[in-house]
């Protein structure tokens, strides 16, 4: 598989940049000094030595009063999460990082995908049995005369069954708990539609515990004068004490007034623990040597626990 930045997968992001103008804001600067980004090509191994093609976080609804409408980049690892929430949030680029060399290769096919879908329905069914041929037919050309083209099309046979399940079961939960989502909302399925269009969503393999794409990630939104406006974390934080290159690569982000740290954590008996914290809340306790783990900053919160379908927030 490449280990290559992407901004609509490598063929059909070149063909739309080389008819965009030159950059001229802040932000297509910023996303333009992105795509040239060096992966990082050691990480730690894969969590619990699998692919997550599809997210197992499935009450994300819970967060959607917290992220509507903030603005701002969107850092985030893992699959899916990171469309839904830059859709809810308005977000100006999306940045994915995820240690898997898998996912962002994930991250062409779904690129692929957002283009050529105009509209949620369009979208599923491209994911769906149904859709089969015309994905199959649509990957082999953003991939034609690639070296993994094989690799890339094997990748979309394993990830398509249990995306599209994920996506079918996010679709009757959101319904049931009354929260517009990316794929109900047209005008949310637009925005991710258009950063995905606009080259402003950028997939790199990166390792938040050691030095390296994020920091220089950092220093890329710094330089350009952008801000994030949410980090989404998922659950990477359970598998490691905080060393020096974590604290040092979340410090290095310059979250804007009011942004904000998602994280899940595993809630009981079953589900997920969806947990907020104000951004620079989180890097004040990251500077503390005290703090070790994510367990000790869970330890600040707030809220009702609701078995597994809990969103709780950290105070200062």
């Amino acid at each position: 598989m490449l280990n290559l930045p992407l901004a609509l997968g490598l063929g059909l992001g070149l063909a739309l940049a080389s008819l965009a103008p030159a950059p001229s804001s802040g932000i297509e600067r910023f996303v333009s000094a992105m795509e040239g980004a060096t992966v990082d090509e050691q990480t730690a191994g894969l969590t619990n030595d699998q692919h997550y093609l599809a997210s197992n976080e499935r009450d994300l609804g819970l967060i959607e009063a917290d992220v509507r409408d903030r603005g701002g980049v969107l850092v985030a690892v893992g699959a899916d999460p990171g469309y839904v929430l830059a859709a809810w949030a308005d977000a100006s680029a999306l940045i994915l990082v995820d240690l898997d060399p898998a996912i962002p290769e994930l991250h062409r096919i779904y690129a692929a995908f957002f283009a050529e879908a105009a509209a949620p329905a369009d979208f599923l069914r491209l994911w769906s049995a149904a859709g089969t041929a015309e994905a199959d037919a649509l990957l082999a050309a953003i991939a034609a005369g690639d070296d993994d083209a094989a690799a890339l099309r094997e990748l979309f046979a394993e990830a398509q069954p249990k995306i599209a399940r994920h996506l079918a079961d996010l679709g009757k939960r959101m319904a049931a708990a009354g929260v517009p989502w990316l794929l109900d909302d047209d005008a949310l399925y637009q925005r991710t539609r258009a950063l995905v269009l606009a080259g402003k969503v950028i997939a790199l393999r990166g390792d938040f515990t050691r030095g390296g794409v994020v920091r220089l990630l950092g220093e890329r939104l710094r330089e350009h004068g952008q801000e994030v406006g949410l980090l989404y974390l998922s659950n990477i934080e359970q598998y490691f004490l905080y060393g020096q290159d974590f604290r040092d690569n979340v410090g290095a982000l310059p979250f804007a007034a009011g942004g904000l740290a998602l994280r899940t954590l595993p809630g009981r008996p079953a589900g997920f623990e969806y947990i907020v914290q104000d951004g620079a809340h989180f890097q004040e306790l990251l500077a503390d040597p005290k703090v070790r783990s994510v367990y000790r900053i869970r330890g600040f919160r707030r809220g009702d626990h609701l078995a597994g379908r809990t969103r709780f927030r950290i105070d200062p």
